[in-house]
Formats: structure tokens, sequence, C-alpha cells
């Protein structure tokens, strides 16, 4: 029997709350919760290989590299004692990425996207694009380089 395998992600728990105490639930048998709620009868390696797996929303999962339309990498140059941590990967399977600010703040802000991930899935995954989709990677590379080399100037000893 095929499986369908249909979800942006899939989790290796589903997380809920429970008389204000919060409950981390795996299942027994090691089946995967689609976008991490609900409880599939998919095992890992059930999944296609373009799914990357990775530390996603707290937790172990894996989300698709098949099928993205467009990623916007945002590096975090302000902490110098760790490479991907706080950088940000935004993940579009659909429409492209768009930035925008409010009257409120300063901060830019991106909307149109289904993912958000970073620390050192950033470059996994832009690998995996470049392997799985049609999407062109280089831009994208070319600033985790840019990082990679910034980080070893200030933590090179």
């Amino acid at each position: 029997m095929r499986k369908k395998i249909a979800s942006t992600h899939y989790m290796e728990s589903k997380i809920s709350w429970r008389r204000n105490e919060l409950i981390v639930e795996c299942d027994p048998q090691g089946y995967l919760y689609s976008k991490g709620k609900y409880r599939t009868k998919i095992l890992p390696a059930d999944l296609p290989e373009w799914y990357v797996y990775g530390y996603i929303y707290k937790r172990h999962g894996y989300i698709p590299a098949k099928g993205v339309k467009h990623l916007l990498y945002i590096p975090n140059y302000m902490i110098e004692n760790h490479l991907f941590k706080y950088d940000t990967l935004y993940i579009s399977y659909d429409a492209e990425i768009t930035s925008y600010t409010t009257d409120v703040s300063t901060v830019t802000w991106y909307k149109d996207y289904e993912h958000a991930i970073g620390g050192s899935l950033v470059p996994t995954f832009v690998d995996a694009v470049g392997k799985h989709s049609d999407y062109d990677v280089g831009g994208i590379r070319g600033e985790i380089e840019k990082k990679r080399a910034w980080y070893c100037e200030r933590n090179s000893k």
C-alpha cells in the first residue's frame, strides 16, 4: 500500500497542554505527526529522500526541499559566537516572500512563507533545495559562505 505524503512537515513528537502542563508525546511505533499535530501511519523510512531531517519548531522533524518556490535568508551578524543559530531561512512553496513594516515599529516583518528555520539546518536545507527543486540557490549559498567567513574571522585564535 502506498502512503500519502502530503504535509509540508512531519514531526517525531506532538506537543499539547493538559491541566497547565506541557506534554510531549511520541508514538510508540515511531509514526510521525503531520504538521506536528496529527498522528499518521507514516514512518521516517516512508518519506521520500527530499524530506530533510532537522530541528524545527523546538523539536525534531522533516521538511521537504522539493517544490520550493522562494527562499529568503536573513543572516544575523550581531552574535559572534554562533554560526547559524540566530539566522533565519524563510521557505515558501507557493508565492514570493514579501517584507513589510508597521507604523508602530521599524522592524521588518515577512509574509507569504510556510516555514522559518534556523541553525545548522539552514545550509543543509539550502543544499537539498539545490538538489531537489528548480529554485536557484546560488545567491543564498554565497550569503552562507559570507557568513562562514565572517564567523571564522571573529572566532579563529
